[in-house]
């Protein structure tokens, strides 16, 4: 029952974390979500911070699942960028929530250092699987060989963050039509 509580727990704080942000819900708001008292969640998250790493380190672990599969599943650079669009796409689909990533680094200054720490590590992550597509790509000769993964990577990550907030304010498909748009500007022309 404890491990089935902080599931609940982690789950009502990340629905939160995406539609309100870190600086927008208390525990009060977290225990109304979840129907427990605020009390039984300082016994699985003594801080709000402890919570917050912890959320941040599982959408890590997800994420890395998602694009691990991706690696697996997808073998042109072309199919693999699309399945990475797909990971951001689906935040969105569920309730017009944003990345973790990024509901965390709009409030950055505000968060307490363990939290931006861990948020450093899944934006480095990320970026780091993109960085791998690309460089594997280059090796077989899909993107110019004079691109540099790292640096295309940090663009991708960037943009599709920006598209997926951008997108949660207006209509239209904006992180479609950006994934688009970097992949043209990515991939080599045949």
């Amino acid at each position: 029952m404890s491990d089935d509580i902080k599931t609940q727990l982690l789950d009502a704080a990340q629905l939160l974390v995406q539609t309100r942000g870190h600086n927008g819900y208390s525990y009060r708001d977290l225990a109304e979500q979840v129907g427990i008292r605020t009390a039984s969640i300082h016994y699985h998250f003594p801080t709000k911070p402890d919570l917050t790493v912890a959320l941040v380190r599982r959408y890590r672990d997800g994420i890395a699942n998602a694009m691990a599969t991706i690696a697996v599943e997808k073998t042109s650079l072309a199919d693999r960028l699309d399945g990475v669009a797909a990971v951001y796409q689906k935040c969105l689909e569920s309730d017009r929530r944003i990345c973790v990533a990024a509901a965390l680094a709009g409030e950055f200054s505000s968060l307490p250092k363990e939290v931006q720490a861990e948020l450093g590590r899944l934006i480095t992550d990320s970026q780091g699987w993109i960085a791998r597509f690309l460089a594997e790509g280059r090796t077989r000769g899909e993107i110019p060989t004079t691109s540099d993964p790292s640096a295309l990577a940090r663009l991708w990550y960037a943009a599709l963050q920006g598209a997926l907030v951008v997108a949660r304010a207006t209509e239209g498909n904006v992180l479609g039509e950006v994934a688009s748009i970097l992949k043209k500007l990515t991939l080599n022309q045949n």
